[in-house]
């Protein structure tokens, strides 16, 4: 779980310190990323005062290429790890994937509309006290926003998304560079 972390702080500072031009048109490299982290602790009213934890960390990296203006193709790793624990009652599961993308930017403006959608497939791991296993799954996503172009290289993607691993709509924020 602490590769998990560095990992994550080393993509999100790598979007501050390179140095690129360029925004939706055709030829151009898209460079992104979604993070998602959530932990919670919740004292569950049993006879034994027993504490839940769980936690939950996503990092989805994605490269693609503009082949038509506000088009962009290409791929994303998403990963997630999560766990919960009630006393001694404990599971994990671990996901990694290869998904193929689309997304499409709408307009002109330095605030696009977008539209992306992924499908791929990826091992699942999941381990408890009474068993572990693996499995290969089908995943899928599909988001919907803003971007919003701080400069002619940085979005900051607002959105909501739903996919095969997620429970109604979740709100994210993501960085996206283009070269």
């Amino acid at each position: 779980m602490k590769n998990l972390k560095v990992i994550s702080i080393g993509f999100v500072l790598m979007f501050f310190v390179l140095a690129m031009h360029g925004q939706t048109e055709k030829g151009n490299v898209l460079l992104g990323g979604n993070t998602k982290l959530d932990i919670t602790s919740q004292k569950m009213d049993v006879t034994d005062n027993a504490v839940r934890k769980s936690t939950f960390i996503e990092l989805s990296p994605q490269i693609g290429f503009f082949v038509a203006d506000g088009l962009a193709m290409g791929v994303e790793l998403p990963i997630f790890y999560s766990s919960s624990r009630l006393g001694n009652i404990y599971s994990s599961s671990t996901f990694l994937a290869v998904s193929q993308f689309l997304r499409y930017y709408f307009g002109k403006s330095n605030i696009k509309p977008y539209l992306h959608g992924g499908a791929g497939i990826g091992m699942l791991k999941y381990k408890s006290v009474v068993f572990n296993e693996s499995s290969l799954k089908f995943n899928y996503d599909l988001r919907g926003g803003l971007g919003i172009f701080l400069n002619d290289k940085v979005s900051l993607d607002i959105g909501v998304e739903t996919g095969s691993f997620t429970d109604g709509l979740v709100y994210g924020v993501g960085f996206v560079v283009l070269l």
